[in-house]
């Protein structure tokens, strides 16, 4: 079964999201290896961190559009917003 255009779209973005936490996460290893502050690490895992959360909400976005029937555009961004403030609450 092939994808839609906007599933290919959603799938290249949830990659290159994955991608770039996992580079941010080569640089820890890397400045761990330099002995840099327990700080300039600590900042560096939160963003890695929120990359991962972005991840887990485009894969969570992914998912409710392929499953769920929505009337109209509005509706599907209303799920999206609720979608927003879930992860934003966890």
């Amino acid at each position: 079964m092939s994808q839609t255009i906007e599933e290919e779209d959603a799938s290249k973005k949830i990659t290159s999201q994955i991608k770039r936490s996992r580079g941010q996460l080569d640089g820890i290893l890397r400045m761990m290896d330099e002995g840099r502050s327990c700080d300039d690490v600590l900042v560096q895992l939160s963003a890695v961190k929120s990359g991962v959360d972005k991840a887990m909400k485009l894969v969570i976005a992914q998912n409710i559009r392929k499953n769920v029937n929505c009337v109209d555009e509005n509706e599907l961004k209303n799920l999206q917003s609720s979608l927003d403030l879930m992860l934003k609450t966890k």
